[in-house]
Order: C-alpha cells, then sequence, then structure tokens
C-alpha cells in the first residue's frame, strides 16, 4: 500500500508559535497589526516564505479597505522585527510588483522566480526586549511618521535597535 498525505480536514491554517505570542514585540503590536499578521501568514504555504505581500488587491480577499490602516500595520509589523522586506516593488521596481515580505521567525528558501533568497529565521522580534521598549519604538515610528521631513528613511527594528546602542555609547 501506498503512502498518503496525510490532510487537514478544515484546510489550510495559520500557525502563531508561542515564541512569538509570549514576545513583548506581539504584546505591543495593534489590533490591526495582529490582523494583517495572521492575514500574510495565510498567503505563505509551508516553503513560500519571502512572498507575502501587503497590496490592496490581494487583501481586499480578507476584508482591508483601507490601505492608510494596512500601511500603519505593516510599518508597526517591520519596525518590531516580525517582517522584514524581501523584495522591494512599487515605485522603485517600475510600479508593477508590490513590495514582498518574509517572516522573521521562519526560514525563507530560495525562490528563483521572484528573486528571492534562502535566509535563515533570525527572530528580530527578540531584539525587543520589554513591553516599555517597543512602546518606545513604536512611539518614535508615529513621531518619525509626523515629522515635517519626508526624506528621512523608514526606520526598522535592526537600525532602531542600533541606533539607540549608538547613542547609549556617547550617553555614558
Amino acid at each position: 500500500m501506498s503512502k498518503q498525505k496525510l490532510k487537514d480536514p478544515l484546510g489550510q491554517h495559520v500557525r502563531l508559535y508561542a515564541i512569538v505570542y509570549k514576545s513583548p514585540a506581539w504584546k505591543v503590536l495593534s489590533p490591526s497589526a495582529k490582523a494583517l499578521w495572521c492575514d500574510l501568514r495565510v498567503q505563505i504555504g509551508s516553503t513560500s516564505n519571502g512572498t507575502a505581500t501587503t497590496a490592496l488587491g490581494i487583501l481586499g480577499h480578507y476584508g482591508w479597505t483601507s490601505r492608510h490602516t494596512v500601511m500603519r500595520a505593516r510599518e508597526e509589523l517591520v519596525a518590531l522585527g516580525l517582517i522584514q522586506i524581501t523584495k522591494q516593488g512599487g515605485i522603485c521596481s517600475g510600479g508593477k510588483t508590490p513590495n514582498l515580505y518574509r517572516f522573521t521567525d521562519l526560514e525563507t528558501y530560495d525562490i528563483l522566480k521572484k528573486g528571492i533568497t534562502a535566509h535563515k529565521a533570525d527572530h528580530l522580534y527578540k531584539k525587543v526586549t520589554s513591553i516599555v521598549m517597543g512602546k518606545q519604538m513604536l512611539k518614535s515610528l508615529r513621531v518619525q511618521k509626523k515629522s515635517k521631513v519626508k526624506n528621512e528613511p523608514f526606520i526598522d527594528a535592526v537600525a532602531t535597535l542600533n541606533h539607540e546602542n549608538v547613542s547609549a555609547e556617547f550617553t555614558s
């Protein structure tokens, strides 16, 4: 008798590991950012981490209607290190393809068609060591968004942590 693949009778599911759920980064996320995380997780299969997109055309199927809400939630996820961009899209790539994202708690495999290279799970969200630190990161993100200077680069979790380490060296 041949082996049969066991399929879940209820279909696809989203797995939220306890290590992510209990992390300070997850605890400070807004409800819309948590919902976006789940909807992005649905987009990836077992080997397609790195192909999740926040394009409203895709997310509209999950009930998202406001691109501004999606944008704010995505920025929270990136700033806290739960997702990271794998391929720049939008205006930078001629405006035809959306940005692609990977989850930092999962390994990424080579996907040559989309130009995605393999990457080990680096768990960037673990660098947020306390709820206070996570709230400060989100606060600085909101301040940056309200800034009159529009040419500042977007700050992700790695850049924020590196900046804090540098500023801590100068103050001590």
